[in-house]
């Protein structure tokens, strides 16, 4: 495997809401949205400040946020669901995994939860969610921050290109796990790698397929264009310079932060570098 897709991607029914244990700031809500092909589930508290709204990327689900959930909620509102085919919320019911599709669901999330205006969040593949929710929507964001995420695949060397929309013969769960445990890397802390991997296992193969070709298709700009608020990148460290369609390499005007010594998963393996950064991401946006 080239040594770029490291960085790739960088690049779990139904029922009442449930509450978890006491977060800093009070009970945690579980629920579901209906969203544009399935029911989607839905963590929700805090309060004060302006919302953040996190999106997991390819393969995991709404916890790899948690450490970040928990800390916000201290301060401010914060919101995760887990995207379609992935986690606790429904598989597609018509079968379409797109980025576009991706950033209607988002959507219906947010409207159904009362949101207006926030801080959008996306990483590793949704990065492209995130720019295309705000290609559609610019008005409800306070900022966008771009964590390990892609950018513009659009304009990366034809090599590249061919990993997202020529995915290998036979692409199984065995593969899919073996393709994960690559890009977790050396760096990444046991418990990291023990959750990527349970929650990649879970995935259907041809969901990860379809949202791989999807990435390679997608070309955020010129919609993203239309948003003119403030863009920020956290970052493991090296990243962009391994991956030409990082975020912070191909997406202009974006302020970087770097962490050192972390895998993709970089919010998981240093929760309190990670959200260090994120309080001073947090600490410019009115």
């Amino acid at each position: 495997m080239p040594r770029w897709t490291l960085g790739l991607f960088v690049l779990t029914w139904l029922g009442c809401a449930t509450t978890r244990p006491a977060t800093p700031s009070g009970q945690e809500t579980l629920t579901f949205v209906e969203g544009g092909a399935g029911k989607l589930r839905v963590s929700d508290g805090g309060h004060g400040g302006t919302p953040v709204v996190f999106v997991h990327g390819l393969g995991a689900d709404l916890e790899v946020w948690r450490a970040q959930l928990d800390h916000v909620r201290a301060s401010r509102r914060a919101v995760a669901h887990d995207q379609r085919g992935h986690g606790g919320s429904q598989p597609a019911s018509d079968g379409v995994y797109t980025i576009e599709a991706l950033a209607e669901d988002l959507d219906r999330v947010v409207s159904a939860l009362g949101l207006e205006r926030f801080v959008l969040v996306g990483h590793s593949m949704s990065g492209n969610v995130i720019s295309a929710y705000a290609a559609r929507h610019p008005e409800k964001l306070a900022a966008l921050l771009y964590v390990d995420a892609v950018g513009d695949v659009s304009q990366a060397p034809q090599e590249m290109k061919d990993w997202f929309n020529k995915p290998p013969e036979n692409y199984g769960p065995a593969q899919v796990q073996e393709e994960f445990a690559q890009m977790l890397g050396p760096k990444a802390r046991p418990g990291t790698r023990e959750h990527v991997l349970t929650a990649v296992g879970r995935a259907d193969p041809t969901t990860i397929t379809a949202l791989r070709r999807s990435m390679g298709a997608f070309m955020p700009r010129p919609g993203l264009d239309r948003y003119t608020g403030p863009r920020f990148a956290i970052e493991a460290q090296g990243a962009a310079e391994e991956n030409p369609f990082a975020a912070s390499r191909s997406i202009p005007g974006v302020t970087t932060t770097t962490l050192p010594d972390v895998s993709h998963w970089l919010m998981m393996d240093d929760p309190q570098g990670f959200n260090r950064a994120l309080d001073a991401v947090l600490g410019q946006v009115p």
